[in-house]
């Protein structure tokens, strides 16, 4: 009867507590954004912290204090001004290749190709392409209204909310300042309540640790320096909309296999075919030696064999996990995928070997 009684109460407590992590999951769910993206930026520069506080006569409080506007000036301001160039890079994405497909440029464009293109090899199968020429250059052209009406929706409701962001720059700043301050004690307090053996805790853990390290300063910076090579690059030839292109960059560099190269690899090949010649070569050189040779040069120099995921489910999870969580999925994604994986090779030291 007893027993009965102790069952009871656990599960009661049990069930009152879920309730209320629940309840507080909702109350905090509208500042998920800015919460998630303070802890990530707090964990990426929480070395920078430790180094400050080292320094003699610094106290805790001034240490976190200058770690935090560090972060400010260097990443969030930056972040968001190109937030905004890119909403209307975007737009004027989908007003130039209206103009360009409306203008006849496409046929133009093929033309040079098959000009090109001298072989009697090339131009057997050169018939092939006019069933779908059509087909192709309405395919472009509702890819960029898409892109251009969601730059466009999203600029309106950022011009609409600027208070909201301004508000969330704050939120983002003042949660940097206490997870800075207080990371240790909130990670021991989480470390403390879950319900596992120690050394099955110490392994979430460092998967955890890890895996964040991995993403945040392996794939993360390496997408960063070759989108903002590719922006800079752009630029620097003239060609248009660099800020959208170095983002596209970003997002590619991801991809396995053809990574950054997906996006100047193209254009290369565009400018080659127009008789730009010096722009291609150009860009050509960069993209080969800078571009896309940076993220065999930097990934195993940042986080040499820390993550052993495979590429295309790192890839995969990524993608989802942005579709799920926004931008943040870009962390949540691969520390999930990582979660999962030690908790089966718990599961099978635990309990599988007991049965």
């Amino acid at each position: 009867m007893l027993m009965k009684q102790e069952q009871i109460v656990s599960y009661f407590f049990l069930g009152f507590f879920l309730f209320v992590l629940y309840q507080i999951i909702l109350i905090f769910s509208p500042f998920f954004a800015a919460i998630s993206w303070a802890a990530i930026l707090a964990f990426a520069f929480y070395p920078v912290y430790v180094k400050l506080q080292d320094i003699p006569r610094v106290h805790p409080l001034v240490a976190a204090f200058l770690a935090a506007i560090l972060v400010i000036l260097i990443v969030v301001i930056p972040a968001a001004f190109t937030i905004v160039s890119l909403m209307q890079e975007s737009v004027e994405l989908y007003s130039r290749v209206s103009s360009y497909i409306s203008a006849g440029s496409p046929e133009r464009l093929l033309e040079q190709i098959r000009q090109t293109m001298k072989s009697e090899w090339a131009e057997q199968f050169w018939p092939l392409w006019s069933p779908v020429q059509r087909d192709v250059s309405d395919l472009v052209l509702r890819a960029a209204r898409g892109i251009g009406n969601t730059a466009a929706v999203q600029l309106a409701y950022f011009t609409k909310n600027l208070f909201l962001w301004i508000l969330n720059l704050f939120l983002i700043a003042f949660l940097l300042f206490f997870f800075f301050r207080d990371g240790k004690t909130m990670y021991q307090f989480v470390y403390q309540m879950i319900p596992m053996a120690k050394k099955n805790k110490n392994i979430l853990s460092d998967k955890i640790n890890e895996t964040f390290s991995a993403v945040i300063r392996g794939q993360f910076l390496t997408s960063i320096i070759q989108g903002t090579l590719a922006g800079f690059t752009f630029w620097m030839l003239g060609l248009p909309l660099p800020f959208l292109f170095g983002f596209l960059t970003f997002l590619t560099s991801m991809i396995p296999l053809t990574g950054a190269a997906t996006v100047w690899v193209p254009f290369d090949i565009y400018l080659f075919v127009t008789h730009q010649s010096v722009k291609a070569v150009i860009l050509l050189i960069i993209g080969t030696f800078a571009i896309s040779l940076s993220d065999n040069l930097l990934k195993p120099l940042l986080i040499g064999e820390k993550t052993k995921l495979p590429a295309f489910l790192l890839f995969l999870g990524i993608l989802g996990s942005m579709k799920l969580y926004g931008f943040t999925g870009i962390f949540l994604g691969p520390v999930l995928l990582s979660l999962f994986f030690a908790l089966a090779k718990i599961f099978r030291e635990e309990y599988q070997a007991e049965s």
